[in-house]
């Protein structure tokens, strides 16, 4: 009678162990993340950038603050040159699309300087068809010194929110 629960809890303990959840054999092949990362680690030329190494400056406050209306007028000028009137929604595309827009963006709001902020930029495509969307975030940060800014883009077809944050290195 033992060797029978032996062999009970070692198939049921198999059984667990082939059904975990972190089992990669038995997951769908379809199934496919929406995160999109503008440089993901298994594409070519990804590196890491070395972490600037800073020496104390006591300095508890920005020389010039974020100024979210430089950064919403970059924002759409962006989204309006690079989207056109005519642009129709292609899921497969698009993925490529955001990545790009987001990395202009960026690189246009570090043209303007902002010591010691971190650039952080999301931008969001999606096709028009009656529906309705929210998109919202949460982050802890000091309203006194870090702020955001958003724009959008609307054609007939498609739609594209862009949002920037800066947030204050102390």
């Amino acid at each position: 009678m033992a060797e029978k629960r032996g062999s009970i809890a070692a198939q049921l303990s198999d059984l667990a162990r082939n059904s975990s959840l972190f089992s990669t054999a038995k997951r769908d092949s379809a199934s496919r993340s929406v995160l999109a990362f503008s440089q993901e680690p298994g594409d070519p030329g990804f590196r890491r950038k070395p972490r600037p190494k800073y020496e104390n400056t006591y300095r508890l406050e920005p020389a010039r603050k974020f100024e979210p209306g430089k950064v919403k007028a970059i924002i759409e000028d962006v989204l309006a040159s690079q989207l056109k009137e005519n642009e129709t929604y292609d899921h497969n595309a698009d993925r490529q699309l955001v990545k790009s827009l987001a990395e202009i963006i960026k690189g246009r709001v570090k043209e303007l300087n902002y010591e010691r902020y971190k650039i952080v930029c999301s931008v969001t495509i999606g096709q028009l068809k009656e529906q309705g969307m929210r998109i919202g975030s949460r982050c802890c940060w000091d309203a006194k010194w870090d702020s955001f800014a958003e724009g959008s883009f609307k054609n007939k077809n498609i739609f594209a929110v862009a949002t920037v944050w800066g947030v204050y290195y102390e």
